[in-house]
């Protein structure tokens, strides 16, 4: 048993020692962030509606982040491309930071919306960095295993996060605006922490951007340049398609196990924990399962798996079964890391800062609606249509759309668009 353990642990470490040192900075990070995200992304929605939102305004919210990450998306790829990483990664980190005190100084539900629009620039910032330094450090053989490694030690730190947070909310006073609010201010202060590590280890990139085709057409002309090639318009809509259902339902999965189906935060922290637990168990061998067979057929292999953690959260009667649904949610965000893993592959890495946001904004665009339809849903249909919907957008939009481009396993980096 221990030389077992012993092996599944030597894999990833030397997985990770072979890859430069901006892959384990980035990794580092995703880590640490992903571990204080999951301290309070159970009570997110729950905490705004004690603040005195309904669920329109908390769909709103989640458009007004869409919208804002869309209209950064586009000059962040682009200025990163032109001026490089470094200083936009960091400032993603700070901001935050900023957000998380903004949710823990709130008052009302209206000023969520500054912390909203501070983590929507966030993690676009952070999300082109991680899509560049990704594409500069790792090969393309080892893609869509540093993409799901990436996400498994994040999962790994996240796994006892709402453990954590379940017992400090009950110390603090329940699933109430004061219970919750004191987690807010334990992620202030761990972003301020990251922040600095990756101030002083992260290194800029080492590319071309001299000689990319970009560099002197400008803002409108390099992205005009980019977009000439057919395969990448069905890209972005495959891109979009892919976090549409994660718009619509993520701002009222707590809520709906909460009020629905009577979680409360113990099992609100179990169903995060069982989702974590399957990604650390799943996430590695689907990843290298993809580098050898191809990503497309592991993706519509793990299809099945995420229409049924949504059926089964809907039709669910007991703790078991909500437990089940959130595990089987995993298989979503492995397929997606999978489509964000073929995503960096039909371009240069010296433009994937402006694909990068190229694919925020058209993908920011048509998700800021999709909350606010979601809220509506709920309100007019009843809330099982929320987590119903999203599956036939997938069934008979999504996948076509992906058996209608190449597979890109094999592909060069450095080869340009497909």
């Amino acid at each position: 048993m221990a030389n077992a353990i012993a092996r599944m642990i030597e894999r990833p470490a030397r997985f990770i020692r072979r890859q430069r040192v901006n892959y384990r900075v980035a990794i580092t990070r995703s880590a640490a962030s992903s571990f204080l995200l999951n301290l309070t992304a159970q009570y997110d929605a729950i905490y705004t509606v004690a603040l005195g939102a309904n669920t329109i305004e908390l769909g709103t919210l989640s458009g007004i982040g869409s919208a804002v990450a869309a209209l950064v998306s586009t000059p962040v790829g682009w200025l990163v491309d032109r001026h490089g990483l470094k200083r936009f990664y960091v400032l993603g980190m700070a901001l935050l930071a900023g957000a998380a005190l903004s949710y823990a100084l709130a008052p009302s539900w209206q000023f969520i919306v500054l912390g909203t629009i501070m983590s929507s620039v966030s993690m676009r910032l952070t999300g082109t960095g991680c899509s560049v330094l990704c594409a500069d450090s790792v090969n393309n053989t080892d893609r869509a295993t540093a993409q799901n490694l990436c996400v498994t030690f994040a999962s790994l730190l996240s796994l006892v996060a709402p453990l954590i947070a379940a017992p400090l909310v009950t110390a603090s006073g329940g699933l109430t605006v004061d219970g919750i609010r004191p987690l807010y201010y334990v992620r202030f202060v761990g972003y301020g922490l990251i922040l600095l590590f990756v101030a002083a280890q992260l290194r800029e990139p080492k590319r071309a951007r001299a000689a990319s085709s970009g560099a002197s057409l400008g803002f409108v002309g390099a992205f005009r340049q980019l977009l000439q090639e057919p395969v990448l318009g069905r890209w972005l809509l495959i891109s979009c398609l892919t976090w549409l259902p994660l718009a619509m339902t993520t701002p009222f999965l707590a809520l709906f196990a909460h009020q629905a189906k009577g979680a409360d935060q113990y099992l609100l922290g179990v169903m995060s924990t069982a989702t974590i637990l399957a990604r650390l168990l799943f996430g590695i061998p689907l990843g290298r399962l993809a580098d050898r067979i191809g990503r497309k057929k592991v993706i519509y292999l793990l299809t099945p798996l995420w229409y049924a953690s949504n059926l089964l959260f809907v039709l669910s009667f007991n703790s078991a079964t909500l437990i089940a649904a959130g595990a089987l949610q995993t298989f979503y965000a492995i397929s997606a890391g999978l489509t964000g893993a073929m995503r960096l592959e039909v371009v240069s890495v010296e433009q994937m800062g402006k694909w990068s946001g190229a694919v925020g904004l058209v993908q920011g665009l048509v998700t800021i609606p999709a909350p606010i339809i979601g809220g509506l849903i709920w309100r007019q249909f009843g809330p099982a249509y929320v987590f119903i919907l999203p599956l036939a957008v997938d069934l008979f939009f999504r996948i076509p759309l992906l058996i209608s481009v190449p597979e890109t396993l094999g592909t060069k980096p450095d080869s340009g668009a497909i």
